[in-house]
C-alpha cells in the first residue's frame, strides 16, 4: 500500500510537535473535511533554523509534512516559498493520484507562514517607529 520511503519515513517522523513561540506560524486545511497542516517555523536572519508541524489527517499528509519540514530547514525565507507540491511527491517518490492535493497543501502552509512571519515583521517595524518618534 506505502512505499518504502512513506512506510520508512511514518516510522521516523522527525519533526512532529510545535516551536513554542514561533516566529511564524501557517495553517491549511480543514479537520473535518480531510487533512489539515499547521507548520511552526524559527527564523533567524531570514532563514528558517527549524521547522515542526503538527498534521490532522492521513499518513500520507504526516509525511509530506515531515518531508517539508526537512526542505525548509537552512532555506531562505524567500526560497521556501520555491518549494512546489511536485518537489514533496518527488522526494516521497509519488502519491497516489487521491492523495496529490495533500503536496499542495504543504506548499500553501508554507505560504500561509512566510504571510505570517511577515506581518510579524510589519508590526515590530511600525513599533520600532512609534518608540522613535
Amino acid at each position: 500500500m506505502y512505499n518504502e520511503i512513506i512506510q520508512a519515513r511514518f516510522q521516523d517522523l522527525k519533526n512532529a510537535g510545535m516551536i513554542t513561540g514561533a516566529d511564524a506560524v501557517g495553517q491549511v486545511g480543514n479537520v473535518g473535511s480531510g487533512d489539515m497542516v499547521r507548520i511552526y517555523l524559527r527564523i533567524v536572519d531570514g532563514v528558517i533554523k527549524d521547522a515542526k508541524f503538527k498534521t490532522f489527517g492521513s499518513v500520507y499528509g504526516l509525511v509530506a509534512s515531515d518531508i517539508l519540514c526537512d526542505m525548509l530547514k537552512n532555506t531562505r525565507v524567500e526560497d521556501a516559498l520555491l518549494i512546489k507540491g511536485e518537489d514533496i511527491v518527488k522526494a516521497l517518490n509519488g502519491l497516489p493520484d487521491n492523495k496529490l492535493h495533500i503536496a499542495d497543501l504543504a506548499q500553501s502552509v508554507v505560504a500561509d507562514a512566510i504571510a505570517d512571519y511577515r506581518k510579524k515583521l510589519e508590526r515590530l517595524a511600525a513599533k520600532a517607529n512609534v518608540k522613535k518618534k
